[in-house]
């Protein structure tokens, strides 16, 4: 290991073991708010599955679904119906600046709606998910802060499809809420991280926070740019 690399790892563990880029990021998005460049005319609210570092346990004595002994933070979940081993990334962007304003890294056995209401501001004017963040208890808690209430309806066990007017809601949720999936297209595609680097979530929160706080700052370039 040289030394420049001996450093970066050293600050990279200083930096997930105390709330050194958690104040980086609030910092980094108070300025950009002062800026005028933090919306507020909604929140959208989306996760996406990360790959762990190791590959999925195998072996005598293994077990489906067991963790894996040196990446004990990565667990499983099903995407597309298959199996995936690892974590999951949450975040609640602004609607219109693409920014993103809360987050959280949490093992992949961790569904999304676990996560929603610590992703909502409380000062946004409305908040879009999917039909996965649906309850009756969140949208009430939204109409009782004065937030409008924008997630789409899921059909239930005795619902052979929706009514019109809640897939037509639906429809017109997507529409807005399609922005979020260009953070995670940049995350994979343009930072390398559909897979994590690290064996601790410790480290891998550390690293996807800071991801969020880089993209934050591109993402401010590019909004004074135009």
């Amino acid at each position: 290991m040289d030394e420049e690399t001996g450093v970066t790892s050293r600050f990279r563990a200083a930096a997930a073991a105390g709330d050194v880029l958690e104040r980086c990021f609030a910092e980094i998005n108070r300025q950009l708010d002062a800026q005028g460049l933090v919306l507020r005319r909604g929140t959208i609210l989306d996760a996406s599955v990360v790959k762990a570092t190791r590959k999925p346990p195998r072996g005598d004595g293994i077990a489906p679904g067991d963790p894996h002994p040196q990446e004990p933070g990565a667990d499983w979940t099903r995407k597309d119906g298959k199996p995936v081993f690892g974590y999951r990334f949450h975040i609640g962007m602004d609607e219109g600046s693409g920014l993103i304003r809360k987050l959280a890294f949490t093992s992949a056995r961790v569904q999304d709606v676990e996560r929603a209401d610590a992703l909502v501001c409380g000062d946004e004017g409305a908040v879009y998910a999917d039909r996965a963040y649906e309850g009756q208890a969140r949208r009430k808690a939204l109409k009782a802060a004065g937030i409008k209430d924008r997630i789409m309806h899921r059909r239930h066990r005795y619902m052979p499809k929706l009514p019109r007017w809640q897939a037509r809601r639906n429809h017109l949720i997507a529409r807005r809420r399609a922005p979020v999936e260009a953070v995670f297209s940049a995350m994979k595609r343009l930072y390398g991280k559909a897979r994590t680097r690290c064996l601790s979530i410790e480290r891998n929160a550390a690293d996807f926070l800071a991801f969020a706080t880089i993209y934050n700052i591109r993402r401010a370039a590019i909004l004074a740019a135009g």
